[in-house]
Formats: C-alpha cells, sequence, structure tokens
C-alpha cells in the first residue's frame, strides 16, 4: 500500500515501546497507566493505539519507537505504518523496514511542488551532509500551510545538544523550503514555546494517535 499523508493520517510520536527508563524521566506515563487500569504502560499504548486507528488507516510515528525487546508491540498496533527515524531509532530501524506494514523515512523527503528543484537545492547547499542518519523529515504541502515532519523540533534546543549539527540544518532547511509549520516529537512534556511548532509526543496528546485534520484544527 502506498503512503501518502493526508489529513486523516494519523500522529504520534515517542512510544519508546519496552524503555523503562522513559518511565522515570516522565513520570506522568506510571500516573496514566494506573489511571486507565492497567499495570503496563506499553500494553496502555497499544490498546490507545488501536481504539482509534483501523486496519486500514494510516499513521506516521515521527520517532523513538521502541528499546530493546519493545519490537514485540509493534505487531499488535493496526494501520499501515511510516517511521521518520529518530534520534533513538538508529540502529533500529532495519528491523521495521522488514515488516509489511511499515515503511521507514531515514532522509529528507520532499512531497511538495517542484521538488526536484528543491532538492537539487539542498544538495548544492548541504551535498554529502544530507547523509547524515540524524536528518530525517517529511515536507508535505496542506493547503497554505507547508509542513515539515520530524523527529527534532526546529529552533529549539537544549544547551550543548549533541545532535546539534545534524538539527542546525533541519533548521536551514526549515528555512530553505519556507515551511510554515514544524510537527514534531523528541521533547516529550517539554514545550517549545515556537508557535510553529505542534509536538506529538506521546504525553502531548493523551497517548493516543491523533489525525493531521485535527492538529491543523488547533491551530
Amino acid at each position: 500500500m502506498s503512503f501518502k499523508i493526508t489529513l486523516e493520517t494519523f500522529l504520534i510520536s515517542d512510544t519508546h515501546f519496552g524503555h523503562k527508563a522513559v518511565l522515570k524521566k516522565e513520570p506522568i506515563r506510571k500516573v496514566v497507566t494506573k489511571q486507565c487500569g492497567f499495570k503496563v504502560f506499553d500494553d496502555m499504548s497499544v490498546y490507545n493505539w488501536n481504539q482509534v486507528v483501523g486496519d486500514s488507516d494510516l499513521v506516521l510515528h515521527l520517532g523513538d519507537l521502541y528499546f530493546d525487546d519493545g519490537y514485540k508491540y509493534l505487531p499488535k498496533l493496526n494501520g499501515f505504518k511510516r517511521l521518520v527515524v529518530g534520534n533513538n531509532d538508529i540502529g533500529k530501524f532495519k528491523y521495521v523496514k522488514k515488516m509489511h506494514d511499515w515503511k521507514v523515512c531515514n532522509k529528507i523527503s520532499l512531497k511538495i511542488q517542484q521538488k526536484e528543484r528543491f532538492h537539487a537545492k539542498l544538495i548544492k547547499k548541504f551535498g554529502s551532509e544530507l547523509k547524515n542518519p540524524y536528518i530525517n523529515a517529511i515536507i508535505a504541502d496542506f493547503g497554505s500551510e507547508r509542513i515539515m515532519f520530524s523527529h527534532f523540533p526546529v529552533m529549539n534546543r537544549k544547551k550543548n545538544d549533541r545532535f546539534e549539527h545534524a538539527r542546525d540544518i533541519l533548521d536551514e532547511i526549515y528555512k530553505i523550503l519556507d515551511c510554515s509549520l514544524n510537527i514534531h516529537g523528541h521533547t516529550h512534556s517539554k514545550k517549545t514555546y515556537n508557535r510553529f511548532c505542534i509536538n506529538v509526543s506521546c504525553e502531548e496528546i493523551d497517548f493516543t494517535p491523533i489525525r493531521l485534520r485535527e492538529i491543523i484544527k488547533i491551530q
């Protein structure tokens, strides 16, 4: 099945299936798990996903999918999925590529008019730097909005960020392509405070995939 992002596409990021440490970093995960009557966060996450996503729905996951044995939850998820590789997916997405209902984006993918011209412009400016494994995003047009779907938020980072170089390039790509919105993950419950950035990390969307049309409507 071809994967074309539409307003009906679901979005989510930073599920971190199988990751025990994130439960300490984001204690809200334990709180919500208990409130919803589950003992294991990942079981609740799968349940919430399948409550809204049907077998034929499309889901865009914006990175940090699973850790350790968390891959065992992936076959339980409804829908056709596409993963934009996040920093914690490096070295793991080859497994995801083998699954028939998943596709992987580990590059800059342009879904815009005159994409050949813009791609040539990016190659001219950045050259082989675009092969950096942390520079991954899909850029697509929806009406008057040009959206960058990425794991990292643009124009925002902590001091001494170890992915600084890759993120500098993502920031530049966002500006060169004249994007108007950045839908991202990575920050979990932390705010970017940029009006053009929309965080779809689990913690920000009630641990449940959300349709693109709902996100744009909110804005």
